[in-house]
């Protein structure tokens, strides 16, 4: 019995040590090929994800405030006038107009000539009326008189102001 078992071991010998020595590992040569694309492929999806980082970093608004001016109005009041041009990468959304730091739909006998959000596409203009009666109050109290100076802030989606300031005739 034991020539048989020693028999079956010189066996199992023989045949582990014909499997360990037919394995052959990958070439040098096509492991430095398969590391080089994996490093590339690597490189090109870095690349990528960086550009679109930047591309959503760089766009931005920029609402150019050129025109501002009032007008007395045919029927007691004044006429204000806001006109511009975004010149932003991005598109705008004005959501507010503000006079004197106060939102405009809060004074009583001031409407604005056009609705709210308007939006303003990236290298189109944009004109805004304000129109504000000779009674325009806020609480109760009249707000506004000839000669004086108004603040009037645009205020977009993204949080920017852009103010202006304006004399009534």
């Amino acid at each position: 019995m034991s020539i048989t078992l020693l028999n079956y071991e010189e066996r199992y010998k023989t045949m582990t040590t014909t499997i360990i020595q037919k394995r052959r590992a990958v070439s040098p040569v096509i492991a430095t090929v398969i590391l080089i694309a994996v490093a590339v492929a690597l490189g090109i999806a870095v690349a990528f994800w960086a550009s679109g980082l930047t591309s959503s970093f760089s766009k931005y608004e920029k609402l150019g405030v050129n025109t501002q001016y009032a007008v007395a109005s045919s029927v007691g009041g004044w006429n204000v006038t806001l006109g511009g041009q975004n010149t932003g990468s991005s598109d705008a959304t004005i959501i507010q107009i503000q006079i004197n730091g106060v939102p405009y739909n809060s004074y009583t006998g001031v409407t604005l000539s056009t609705t709210l959000p308007k939006s303003v596409p990236s290298g189109s203009s944009f004109t805004l009326q304000l129109n504000i009666n000779s009674g325009a109050a806020l609480n109760g109290v009249t707000k506004f008189a000839s000669g004086q100076t108004i603040q009037v802030t645009i205020i977009t989606a993204a949080g920017n102001n852009y103010p202006a300031s304006i004399v009534l005739p």
